[in-house]
């Protein structure tokens, strides 16, 4: 016979792999909603219903609580899109830590993209935008969703000139910060004077989410490397 304690792993490990293949085609469905502009289909992928769910994009800052998130997607992804205009980003390397309690999941993902922008004269102007992406997903009401969202940009740039000469757009537009948005944590692309570091980290196992101990655990070198 079956001992117990090895039929309650061999279901936890059952349900990790369930997990799993939810959290990664809902994540990639969230992915499709935004490369195609569908602002309402992609803020359906968040917990919306949860007072502190979040999302941060690249320098731009955090926007913290459903009407900030609401407010930053309508404006990056809800925008009316332009004739030539394209941005296609790509889930890769997925690193997906499931909770031993079933409830969260820690996840990153790398994100390499291209795409292009409308010109006043002339075709657009194609680009690279690469950057990685550290997502904790949270069960909410059976369904797994988007609880907090970090993008970090990685490279901005003319396809045609490269990441080492054109770093025109791995910061922010010269524009005021979004009223809603509060202080960016982190944001270190590619240049050719700076030093990357191994952010955002790849999470590790876990048994159960601490509000307090894994705030912005893609920051933290030293747990999670």
């Amino acid at each position: 016979m079956i001992a117990a304690e090895r039929k309650t792993a061999l279901l936890n490990a059952m349900q990790k792999l369930e997990a799993y293949r939810q959290i990664q085609n809902e994540m990639g469905r969230a992915v499709a909603a935004f490369n195609f502009r569908q602002a309402d289909r992609l803020l359906s992928f968040f917990a919306l219903d949860k007072a502190d769910v979040s999302l941060e994009y690249a320098d731009e800052g955090v926007f913290n609580g459903p009407e900030a998130v609401r407010a930053i997607v309508n404006d990056v992804v809800g925008k009316e899109p332009k004739p030539g205009e394209m941005l296609d980003m790509q889930l890769t390397t997925p690193i997906i830590e499931i909770a031993d309690d079933l409830q969260t999941a820690k996840c990153v993902w790398w994100m390499p993209g291209a795409g292009a922008i409308p010109q006043e004269e002339g075709d657009p102007m194609a680009i690279w935008a690469w950057g990685e992406l550290a997502v904790t997903f949270v069960q909410e009401n059976g369904a797994w969703k988007i609880w907090k969202l970090h993008y970090f940009r990685y490279m901005k740039c003319d396809y045609k000139k490269g990441w080492v000469d054109d770093t025109s757009m791995i910061n922010r537009l010269n524009t005021p910060l979004h009223p809603m948005s509060d202080t960016t944590t982190y944001h270190n692309p590619y240049s050719p004077t700076n030093i990357r570091v191994g952010i955002p980290c790849p999470p590790k196992p876990y048994a159960v989410y601490d509000a307090e101990k894994d705030k912005n655990w893609e920051l933290d070198v030293n747990k999670n490397w």
